[in-house]
């Protein structure tokens, strides 16, 4: 869907790393993709009046707890025609972590394609103080920079790792009208907690393919993960259930229901053909 923004910035957080979701620990180690955020920076015209209505300040990013790695996704669009429905998250979600980590993984593929005319440089900052000067218009050194796109996706440097990240958009045309939008998308490897394992339950991929699978406690936000053939995921709950399902590029199953204590498997289902999850009976 494409939608005319408000000429004020719009802005949407989606940082929940799950209360009721805890860890997961799989046999060769359980890693989490999550959308931390979907921004949207607003430029106009330097007028006065502008200038006093609006000042687009360093985006803060939270990361969450475990992330080895942060991936954004920069776009420039025309302001009543920006792509609002295409996320970086949802390109993401079937791709093995793992790969996304190698030396020389192409990005490109993922790129937007921008209608706005004015190109922009973003900066990223892990340093609070840096990002005040950057806001203030002085001289700041970030962690990394992409001097002038339309469009830019990669990995975020080893340098600009930490617990919080700034982003700062500055356009290069002052002439023209356009809106940014910056997406970030965090990778992390999960703890275990043992204060709160008191709801255990696994999955075991049956299928001679990989699976994606995303995990949720509200229904609404998501948090994928990859589960190679053969291999068992072991996660344990703050609470009694989450939802599961399983994801492609295109679309989402349908939500399963999971319960603690449970095991469960995924197969594939001989009526429809599709991956299927189901529930391992207990031995008696």
């Amino acid at each position: 869907m494409r939608l005319q923004l408000f000429v004020y910035m719009k802005k949407i957080f989606i940082l929940t790393v799950m209360s009721t979701f805890l860890t997961a620990i799989d046999v060769a180690a359980q890693k989490m993709l999550q959308e931390v955020i979907v921004d949207y920076v607003v430029f106009r015209p330097d007028t006065k009046v502008n200038k006093l209505l609006a000042k687009n300040k360093p985006i803060k990013v939270s990361l969450p707890k475990g992330t080895q790695a942060a991936f954004y996704r920069v776009a420039v669009y025309q302001n009543e025609n920006v792509n609002t429905s295409d996320t970086f998250y949802k390109s993401l979600r079937v791709t093995n972590p793992d790969t996304l980590l190698k030396d020389g993984f192409d990005f490109r593929p993922y790129l937007l394609e921008p209608n706005g005319e004015a190109g922009v440089a973003v900066y990223f900052f892990t340093d609070k103080t840096a990002a005040n000067q950057f806001d203030a218009g002085k001289d700041a050194t970030p962690c990394q920079k992409i001097d002038g796109t339309k469009s830019a996706v990669g990995l975020l440097s080893a340098s600009c790792q930490g617990d919080e990240l700034y982003v700062g958009v500055r356009k290069k045309d002052k002439s023209k009208w356009v809106t940014v939008k910056v997406e970030i998308v965090a990778l992390a490897e999960l703890a275990e907690d043992p204060i709160n394992d008191r709801y255990p339950f696994s999955i075991q991929n049956e299928l001679s393919g990989e699976v994606s699978y995303e995990v949720s406690g509200d229904r609404t936000n998501w948090q994928a993960f990859f589960l190679p053939s053969k291999k068992k995921a072991e996660f344990k709950l703050a609470d009694t259930q989450v939802y599961l399902r399983v994801s492609t590029i295109d679309k989402v199953s349908e939500e399963y229901k999971i319960d603690s204590g449970k095991n469960y498997r995924f197969h594939l289902n001989k009526d429809t053909g599709k991956v299927d999850l189901g529930e391992i009976p207990a031995k008696k």
